[in-house]
């Protein structure tokens, strides 16, 4: 796997394969709402790991740059690097200098722990509108500040219980070799928010 990690195992026959459903996860709500990611501008908020199946995800969509903004400058910089194996434009930035510039993105994620806790939005969504897509990895509160800060703009917003479905549905195919019951999963999963 490109993205260096495993979260999910088959066993046929004894034989063990390791896979990674972040990626597949994270794709699956702009599908299924028909977003497009080719040529968008990105800002990516945190570069922990499930950044970095993120950042291959908008690798294989064709996004055009990524601007990732973290707290530690170095860790920015090195999935920035990694960005561009990829073939992505990307550059880094610390989170602060972000400021005012979040309306300058076609899409902005946050792939932080912040707002586990309604802690408040990781950045200023200060100008962004309704053509922008605001996705929020947290899943539990489902309503971030975040979420809530775009939804007052106007925003198209992708929850993060969207991203955790996704990667079920991924996993549910590699164990069952089956399309996966989305109604039925997700109806499950909300039933628990």
């Amino acid at each position: 796997s490109v993205i260096g990690a495993v979260n999910t195992v088959s066993n046929k026959e004894g034989v063990f394969k390791g896979y990674n459903t972040d990626m597949d996860g994270f794709l699956e709500p702009f599908k299924k709402k028909e977003l497009n990611i080719a040529n968008t501008k990105v800002l990516l908020i945190g570069a922990g790991g499930a950044a970095r199946a993120i950042v291959a995800g908008f690798a294989k969509e064709k996004a055009g740059n990524i601007t990732i903004a973290n707290r530690t400058l170095e860790n920015a910089k090195s999935l920035s690097e990694f960005s561009k194996k990829l073939g992505l434009n990307s550059n880094a930035i610390k989170i602060e200098d972000v400021n005012d510039s979040a309306k300058d993105y076609d899409i902005i994620v946050n792939a932080t722990s912040v707002g586990l806790r309604n802690e408040p939005s990781p950045i200023s969504l200060d100008g962004i509108n309704e053509k922008t897509i605001v996705y929020d990895i947290v899943y539990m509160p489902m309503n971030t500040d975040f979420i809530k800060k775009a939804k007052d703009n106007g925003s198209i917003v992708i929850f993060g219980y969207e991203m955790l479905l996704g990667q079920a549905v991924r996993a549910f195919e590699i164990w069952h070799n089956m399309e996966a019951p989305y109604n039925a999963m997700k109806k499950a999963l909300l039933g628990g928010f």
